[in-house]
């Protein structure tokens, strides 16, 4: 995939989310779709393009919503730590991207919600009622939106372990 379209696209989602943050709330928190965003480009990229896609999906949360800046670095990690995921056979089942979406969800939630707690706000109220409701209601929406944008967006590169994967298990099962 090329930067222009994993720009365009983030900056779409970033803008979705900052519009329907206060519609779209369940238990009184929004989805973090601009980190799903970050995820569905980790996984398909190396590690040196995933962690530019996350410190640019940091920097477009950062600037629509008004996060702290820390949440670029958080990003980034969380990009990069994805895209170390590449290797991996499973990344397109439903169930490893809900998986990894609730990880990301919750490390950057726990990280970034010891800011609040050095605001005042109990460390354990944000865990329990921020991090945790976000990062389940996240990883529920983690299938549809990777189909949405596998749809609109759909992987060119190819893995060569999927490639040699592929073959070596239809190698076993063809007639001789």
């Amino acid at each position: 995939m090329s930067w222009p379209r994993i720009i365009i696209t983030l900056v779409i989602i970033s803008v979705l989310e900052a519009g329907s943050r206060n519609y779209i709330k369940l238990l009184g928190v929004s989805p973090e779709l601009v980190l799903i965003g970050v995820l569905f480009f980790s996984l398909n990229s190396d590690k040196g393009k995933a962690a530019a896609c996350g410190f640019t999906g940091g920097l477009l949360e950062m600037a629509f919503s008004g996060a702290h800046p820390l949440i670029l670095i958080l990003y980034a990690a969380i990009g990069y730590a994805a895209g170390s995921y590449t290797e991996a056979l499973y990344r397109h089942l439903a169930s490893a991207q809900m998986i990894i979406a609730a990880v990301a969800a919750v490390s950057s939630a726990l990280i970034y919600d010891l800011l609040i707690f050095s605001a005042g706000f109990p460390y354990y109220k944000a865990v329990f009622f921020l991090a945790i409701p976000a990062a389940i209601y996240t990883s529920l929406l983690a299938p549809p939106v990777f189909k949405a944008l596998e749809f609109f967006m759909p992987s060119i590169e190819t893995d060569y372990k999927e490639i040699v994967f592929k073959k070596k298990v239809f190698e076993g099962r063809r007639p001789q």
